[in-house]
């Protein structure tokens, strides 16, 4: 089992080759097919390595279910970190089919399904693991990010709807429990430090209401996120905490830059648009709270 969802991945990238040569011979660029898709099997290979060694480095034990601790031990943070897992993977799979010559529907249709195939593998590989297990809430929410853009693409409304990420060390409480339970977390570990995460959802003021004189690069973000009251319970679980619930402007970054219209410029802005920098900041809950730049 140790390398059968790599390989199941791995597979589908180079089968697709094929599809994309008999469906779009005339636009695909062979070449850069070659370069995506050994690219793809590359990094695959080495994040593989590396959450094996991570995430999955105890004893494996008989397929299993995750028991519901999943819902309660982030109070549901890590949802939002499938679901921004399982956007942005699409997005890197459709951005690199479109650059190697494929359409835009079909690409943004073969990045939801590899998008969604690699939340499945992960959820495979969890269900083996004895602190984890199969969480068809994180397969559902990771799937969700991976259809995401491909929603976007039929709906106008929904383009001026995103998703966001920000992180900053407000707390060491992640890594002081992990102390607590006899383990070492690297400094720089931030992938399950969920007390220093938020996510945001951004909305295009302008393009839900008519105004002359909101920026067009100004959005409105909601944010959510968790406190730094967790604890561990008998089992040395993570349990307890708050959510945390913010209102906050948000740049569009492609708008601001606008001028920055090369190629290379337009993906730069692409990818560092899910970064919601520092911003003034109202938090609603649990504890009101005004905050002139936070991230």
């Amino acid at each position: 089992m140790k390398f059968k969802s790599l390989f199941l991945i791995v597979i589908f990238i180079f089968s697709g080759r094929n599809v994309f040569s008999q469906n779009d011979s005339l636009k695909v660029n062979k070449k850069r097919v070659v370069i995506v898709g050994s690219s793809l099997a590359i990094a695959l290979g080495g994040s593989y390595w590396y959450i094996q060694n991570s995430w999955w480095s105890e004893k494996q034990i008989p397929f299993h279910f995750d028991d519901g601790a999943d819902l309660t031990y982030a109070l549901n943070i890590d949802k939002l970190g499938h679901f921004m897992g399982g956007l942005q993977s699409s997005d890197i799979f459709s951005s690199s089919m479109q650059w190697a010559g494929v359409s835009k529907k079909k690409s943004l249709w073969y990045g939801a399904v590899f998008g969604s195939g690699l939340q499945l593998a992960i959820e495979v590989k969890d269900a083996y693991a004895p602190y984890w297990g199969f969480s068809k809430w994180d397969l559902a929410t990771g799937s969700l990010g991976a259809l995401w853009p491909l929603v976007q693409h039929y709906n106008d409304d929904l383009k001026a709807i995103n998703f966001k990420f920000s992180y900053y060390k407000h707390s060491d409480i992640y890594g002081d429990l992990d102390r607590q339970r006899g383990k070492e977390t690297d400094r720089y570990a931030w992938q399950d430090d969920y007390p220093n995460q938020t996510y945001w959802v951004t909305f295009d003021v302008n393009h839900f209401m008519q105004t002359c004189c909101w920026p067009d690069w100004l959005n409105l973000a909601i944010g959510f996120g968790l406190d730094d009251n967790q604890y561990l319970n008998d089992n040395n679980t993570k349990t307890g905490g708050n959510n945390e619930f913010y209102i906050a402007l948000d740049y569009d970054i492609p708008k601001m830059l606008k001028n920055w219209n090369s190629p290379v410029g337009k993906k730069v802005k692409h990818w560092i648009n899910y970064i919601h920098f520092p911003a003034p900041t109202i938090r609603i809950s649990p504890k009101l709270e005004f905050y002139p730049l936070f991230i």
